[in-house]
């Protein structure tokens, strides 16, 4: 048996070296991407890949191709590059506001049928062109790393909520819920976070503004490390609220009329307050005054909602999981007459260090 060990080991050797393998110095690896929609039935992609060169960084160049289906931009693409395109590093995909508002449908079928890409791999729209909000200059971070981490930073510590690729065909495929993804904006030299898009299926029908992301939040996901800044009622100060967590449950009360209660559970902490003190009274007038506005708040989001036909808090699923007596294919017509009564519970259970 110890005579076969080396003979295993070089067979291993062996295989390894028959695998069909893409050495990185041969390849252009497409780390983003961005469509827009240009003529009716025509869409521009634009595919930013990293270079390697030996002993130097990596640099970002970038190319555009034109045509009538998605699938073929990639390759009409690959003409035009002096090495392979590679998807297998694809960290960021943005689609132009207006190729949103027509539909993205094939888009995304292309991207989940490309088993070389993660579902992972993070999704949003822009205001205006996606070419323009790659044109940015990135500095030495790049295209998708600093794409990247400004999304994953606002889903983590502000108040995007989560969104990928996964969780958007798992909210496209569903009955009860409807997909969102972040909206992105190049202001000048900057590329930032503008609000959330709201989509009926995959098609653009809405969107929630960054001052109201917070509530959407606290509605559809849970928050782990956000912050907020908070009037005190009778009287000028402000209070900063930090470290905010939440959970949210759903209880059905009727299904017929439809009627649910949604709970929202929040905690946080001050840490910064423009009075002279933080006294008891102080952080009861502030639970209160949250919990009042999270509850307007919420409420002013779900009319919305109902106003556009569309279900994003995956209220539908909720009531689906609840009750076998729901009718799931006939949610849609039944979204206008939903009565949803929200009710906020809120606890600052400590202050931090006050300068």
């Amino acid at each position: 048996m110890k005579k076969m060990f080396p003979i295993v080991i070089l067979l291993q050797l062996f295989l390894i070296g028959c695998v069909e393998q893409e050495i990185i110095d041969d390849v252009n690896l497409v780390t983003v991407t961005g469509f827009d929609k240009v003529e009716e039935d025509r869409i521009r992609g634009t595919a930013i890949a990293n270079t390697y060169l030996k002993d130097q960084p990596v640099q970002d160049y970038q190319l555009d191709e034109i045509s009538e289906l998605s699938r073929d931009i990639l390759s009409d693409m690959q003409k035009k590059s002096p090495d392979p395109l590679v998807l297998g590093k694809l960290q960021v995909v943005l689609f132009g506001e207006e190729l949103s508002r027509s539909g993205i449908t094939d888009l995304v079928d292309t991207l989940q049928r490309d088993a070389t890409i993660s579902e992972r791999l993070l999704l949003a729209v822009t205001r205006d062109e996606a070419k323009k909000v790659l044109e940015a200059d990135f500095g030495t971070q790049g295209a998708s790393r600093f794409l990247s981490s400004l999304i994953l930073h606002n889903k983590l510590h502000r108040d995007l909520p989560r969104s990928n690729l996964h969780l958007f065909l798992f909210q496209y495929y569903s009955k009860g819920q409807d997909p969102y993804l972040p909206i992105l904006k190049k202001e000048e030299k900057d590329v930032l976070i503008d609000g959330l898009a709201l989509f009926d299926d995959v098609k653009l029908v809405g969107e929630i503004p960054n001052e109201k992301l917070l509530f959407f939040k606290i509605l559809a996901d849970q928050y782990s490390q956000g912050s907020y800044t908070l009037n005190i009622p009778d009287s000028k100060e402000k209070a900063g609220i930090k470290s905010i967590s939440s959970s949210r449950k759903l209880k059905l009360v009727s299904l017929n009329p439809l009627k649910v209660e949604i709970s929202a559970h929040v905690e946080g902490y001050i840490n910064e307050y423009t009075g002279k003190k933080i006294t008891p009274n102080v952080i009861r007038k502030s639970e209160k005054a949250f919990k009042d506005e999270i509850e307007k708040e919420s409420l002013a989001l779900i009319g919305k909602f109902k106003e556009l036909d569309i279900d994003p808090l995956g209220i539908g699923d909720d009531i689906r999981s609840k009750s076998r007596d729901f009718d799931i294919s006939k949610w849609r017509e039944k979204i206008k007459d939903l009565n949803v009564e929200v009710k906020a519970d809120v606890l600052i259970s400590e202050t931090g260090v006050i300068d």
